[in-house]
Order: structure tokens, then C-alpha cells, then sequence
């Protein structure tokens, strides 16, 4: 986190990237490191000690992101795209929502709270009536905004600002919980405050204090309802977890195939051939590292087999 504006958007609670006593920080350089990263966090999560996982930023995700459909896609149809738009008929905003969607979405179902950094921008807006205005947003645009947006309770914007004491301009840090006309900031919760000075106890304090009022500072039922909330969604991450961990591994549905596929005739494994290039953009399924669509080329199989 700089000493610029950044915005935060978070499922439950902030930390800090690397200054901080207890926060372990993991560098990616690409989407494949990313989800064997997340692969390692589900399927270890009852030996590692991390339930907080913060994305710093989120921009560098979607660019890794994109550069793996690009690549990915681009095997499949024999041809080089440049940008996602290349991908015909918008075809690579879905990938791209999809391949994000799905591993940060196996993070949030094993039970991690999910914290995300990006930074701001100034866009220029106009009304009906023709009045323009700038207003600052996030970073981050179209689908990959979205999704975020969709997935978080809190936007939060964090910005250095100065402030007036007696005759002295000093230096402040504010986190904004609620936006208006001149920037962007909101929560799913009522009673929160437009801002608080810069606190990661302030922070934590202030959204206990919102969840409190929901249940009209009703702390026995708060924590009722926060012990029957952890528990369903431990059961739930637990039985995720154990889904996860029984998958077959790319090598293990590569040798399903082949035992599946060897016995055919010709003129089926031709059949079988021909889709397998449309699915994993090569009709030789033994080097092929995508687990999601050799998963699908595995189903494909067993369907012929069964028709």
C-alpha cells in the first residue's frame, strides 16, 4: 500500500502488504502461479495458519488474467490475439470474468476472508442535463470492475488529505466508507460513517459497531448470529475442501482418456480427435496442462462411449 490514493475492497478486514508483523506476502509473476497458489490454499487450509488473504492489486490480476486467456484461447483457435477484444464475438470478457471468477471464488469457498487493493482514477461524468462533473473511481473497468464490486460488502477509499489546525495546514489520512459526487465509496451496511481518521483498529472497530446496529446493538444476538454463521460456513468450506481435494489431477483424467480412448475404433477416436482440438486446441490431449477443459474432454469421452 503507497503513501498514494488507493481504494480497498473487502469482504471482512484490511491488512498490509509486507510491513506489518504477521502478513506473509506470496510474489506472482503469472496466472498459472496464481492458480497453483490457489490450488495449495485450499487443499492445505486446515495446516496453514493465513484465513486473511489480501490482492495487491487487483489490476495486476486481471492483467495476469488476460494474458492466460489470450494465450490459452489462442492455442485453441490456432491463431495470436493481442488484446481480449481480438477474441470474436466477446467471447474473452466471458473467459476473463470466468477464469477470475472461478479462482477467487475457490478462495471465499474454503473459508478465506478476502481483502482487494486497487487504485483511483479521475473520470469525467455528465447528468441529463448536460452538467459534467469529475469524479474519482476506481481503477479497475468493465467486466473485471464488476465482478469485484459483486463479490465485496466494503469499498473503501483511502486517500492523504490536509486538514486545518488553528493557523497550520497538517497532513491526514482518512478511510471513506460512504462516496458521493467527488468520489467513489460505499458498504452494504447501514450505519456506517462517511469517514474515520486513518486506523486499522478504528477500521475494525467501526464495522463492528455497523454490524451491532443491524441487530439494534442487540450483542447476544450478534453473537448468536455470528457463531451460527461461522459454523455453517466452516461446514460448508470443509465439505469444498474435501471436493477439492478428491479432483483428479491433469495427469490422472489424461490417463483416464487413454484408457477410455484405446479400446475405440478408428472412425470414433477421428470423432474424439477432432473435438479434443477444439477443447484443448491440439487433438494430442497427452501434454495438456488445462485441467478445466481436460476435465470437459474426459466428459466428451464418456459421452461417446455411452451413446
Amino acid at each position: 500500500m503507497d503513501d498514494e490514493i488507493v481504494y480497498s475492497l473487502t469482504k471482512v478486514r484490511v491488512g498490509k502488504y509486507n510491513a506489518l508483523d504477521g502478513i506473509y506476502a506470496q510474489d506472482i509473476n503469472t496466472w498459472q502461479e496464481f492458480q497453483e497458489l490457489v490450488d495449495e490454499l485450499v487443499e492445505s487450509k486446515d495446516e496453514i495458519s493465513f484465513r486473511i488473504l489480501g490482492f495487491d492489486t487487483v489490476d495486476i490480476m486481471a492483467k495476469l488474467a488476460t494474458e492466460y486467456i489470450l494465450k490459452q484461447q489462442g492455442r485453441k483457435d490456432g491463431k495470436k490475439y493481442a488484446t481480449i477484444s481480438d477474441i470474436p464475438y466477446g467471447k474473452g470478457y466471458d473467459l476473463l470474468e470466468n477464469e477470475m471468477a472461478k479462482q477467487i471464488t475457490r478462495l471465499d469457498k474454503a473459508g478465506y476472508s478476502l481483502f482487494f487493493i486497487t487504485h483511483d482514477k479521475d473520470k469525467q461524468f455528465e447528468t441529463r442535463e448536460g452538467l459534467k462533473y469529475d469524479k474519482t473511481t476506481l481503477s479497475l473497468s468493465g467486466r473485471v470492475r464488476d465482478l469485484i464490486l459483486n463479490m465485496v460488502d466494503f469499498i473503501v477509499f483511502i486517500e492523504i488529505g490536509k486538514e486545518r489546525e488553528g493557523t497550520a495546514l497538517v497532513d491526514k489520512r482518512w478511510i471513506y466508507f460512504r462516496g458521493d459526487s467527488s468520489l467513489e465509496a460505499g458498504s452494504r451496511f447501514k450505519h456506517v460513517p462517511d469517514r474515520i481518521e486513518y486506523s486499522y483498529t478504528g477500521f475494525i472497530k467501526t464495522i463492528e459497531d455497523a454490524i451491532a446496529k443491524e441487530y439494534n446493538n442487540d450483542t447476544n444476538a450478534m453473537q448468536k448470529a455470528m457463531e451460527e454463521q461461522n459454523k455453517r460456513r466452516e461446514e460448508e468450506a470443509k465439505k469444498f475442501i474435501e471436493q477439492e481435494k478428491n479432483k483428479m489431477t491433469a495427469e490422472e483424467m489424461i490417463q483416464e482418456i487413454t484408457k477410455l480412448v484405446t479400446p475405440l475404433d478408428d472412425q470414433t477416436k477421428i470423432k474424439i480427435a477432432k473435438k479434443f482440438k477444439e477443447i484443448l486446441g491440439d487433438a494430442n490431449y497427452m501434454n495438456a496442462t488445462d485441467e478445466e477443459a481436460l476435465a470437459e474432454a474426459l466428459e466428451f469421452v464418456k459421452s461417446v462411449i455411452a451413446e
